[in-house]
């Protein structure tokens, strides 16, 4: 004879946080925002990757940091 299987139940984990949902099933924290994708060498995303780690922060928010600190430096409004 064979042994019953353990029921998926005892495997279950809770389920992840939704995150609410904006128009067209966007990300709340997406709408309003567009991707810019960019090369750089990839020893500088290395850095950025342990910069953000060291920092507690995420390398989007590097980003939008330097962005910003761009527009401050040619007169423009920092909106990223």
């Amino acid at each position: 004879m064979t042994k019953p299987r353990a029921s998926l139940g005892v495997f279950e984990e809770t389920p992840p946080k939704q995150e609410k949902q904006g128009r067209g099933g966007v990300p709340s924290y997406r709408v309003g925002k567009v991707s810019m994708p960019f090369w750089i060498p990839k020893a500088a995303k290395r850095q950025l990757r342990v910069m953000a780690a060291e920092m507690e922060t995420t390398q989007q928010q590097i980003v939008a940091d330097a962005i910003n600190d761009f527009f401050k430096k040619h007169g423009k409004q920092p909106i990223a």
